[in-house]
């Protein structure tokens, strides 16, 4: 009989219910078996859609079954206290973005789960369009000769009872964030991602100009990188009337592309000095998926599963060190924000 992977899903919370149970029931290499949420009613309502069993809180879930994986969907100020936990069971961890708020908690994490000898992955599945998958092997080819910019453009639209809902957590700093991780770590990440190396400046500026509360909801950002690139990044939640951009530009000797869309998922602009195989792949590669978080869990959680059952794609792995660059990142930015000043990189004890 082929083993699957025993997995629990922690937070019954939107991008559980839009991305991730779809995800899990829908892939054989997974026994999907609880849900945990400390709304109790929540619990019980989509372990019920489920099919699964519900829990209340983390103790209790870990010591009431056997798990290969648990995949942490909270708040994101919750997740690596969370992951510590898992990882003290010696069960693998997925964590959706980001790995954590701060540089302190990924490394803690990172750490906990070195020392358990378990696995560690981090959802950030923007990777997985189909459209950023041949936009990568285009860079990793050299079609682009030098890449001199990147540019990240995020116009999206959240209203108050966004922030309001789910105990207000999106509307604080230390448990969700602003627009730059709550909303857009997965355009930073495909930044540093594209580009191919390390940051080594960050200046940023951030405000809050719509709700009463303590996140940033717009701002802007210039990051250079090691290899001479120069990344820019227009963020904010305040367009009118609806999520209308999210796009991400690269700029080199030899080519110029926009991957656009509401969500990195449509060709804006393709041209490069000499065709190649990737031009004719592209044509179908566009998609037009109902939310913002797109296909790419389906894809995730099949790397996962390739990897922890037949130690396939190791090299292609979302891991702990891959989600800790774009964590990296957002403390410069956050950094250089509230010290009105340019912070140079790397950041923290690693």
């Amino acid at each position: 009989m082929t083993k699957k992977l025993r997995i629990a899903v922690v937070g019954c919370g939107r991008v559980s219910r839009t991305a991730h149970y779809d995800a899990l029931k829908n892939n054989p290499n997974y026994e999907f078996v609880a849900v945990c949420d400390v709304d109790r009613s929540r619990a019980d309502e989509w372990a019920g859609k489920n099919d699964v069993k519900a829990y209340y809180d983390m103790e209790t879930l870990l010591a009431g079954e056997r798990l290969d994986v648990v995949s942490v969907n909270t708040p994101n100020g919750f997740h690596a206290k969370l992951g510590r936990l898992v990882a003290a069971r010696k069960i693998n961890v997925i964590v959706e973005k980001p790995l954590a708020m701060n540089l302190e908690d990924a490394d803690s994490l990172i750490d906990a789960c070195d020392g358990a000898g378990n696995k560690l992955f981090v959802v950030l599945q923007n990777r997985y369009n189909a459209t950023n998958k041949i936009l990568k092997r285009c860079v990793d080819k050299g079609r682009f000769g030098r890449i001199t910019s990147c540019n990240v453009t995020v116009s999206w639209h959240r209203t108050l009872p966004y922030y309001m809902e789910d105990n207000k957590w999106r509307a604080r700093r230390d448990l969700g964030g602003g627009v730059f991780t709550n909303q857009c770590v997965h355009y930073i990440d495909m930044m540093q991602w594209l580009v191919g190396a390390a940051p080594e400046t960050a200046y940023a500026k951030m405000g809050t100009a719509a709700f009463p509360v303590d996140v940033e909801d717009h701002g802007a950002g210039i990051v250079r990188f090691k290899n001479g690139v120069i990344g820019s990044l227009v963020l904010t939640n305040l367009a009118y009337p609806t999520d209308i951009e999210g796009s991400i530009t690269l700029i080199g000797e030899r080519g110029y592309v926009k991957i656009g869309g509401k969500s990195m998922n449509k060709v804006e602009a393709w041209n490069f000095a000499t065709p190649s195989e990737e031009d004719e792949l592209i044509k179908a590669a566009e998609t037009n998926p109902p939310t913002v978080y797109g296909y790419g869990h389906i894809e995730f959680y099949q790397r996962v599963a390739d990897y922890l059952l037949h130690g396939k794609g190791g090299e292609d792995i979302i891991d702990g060190r891959e989600g800790r660059k774009s964590v990296a990142l957002l403390e410069g930015l956050y950094l250089s924000d509230k010290l009105g000043a340019e912070v140079r990189f790397p950041i923290g004890r690693r």
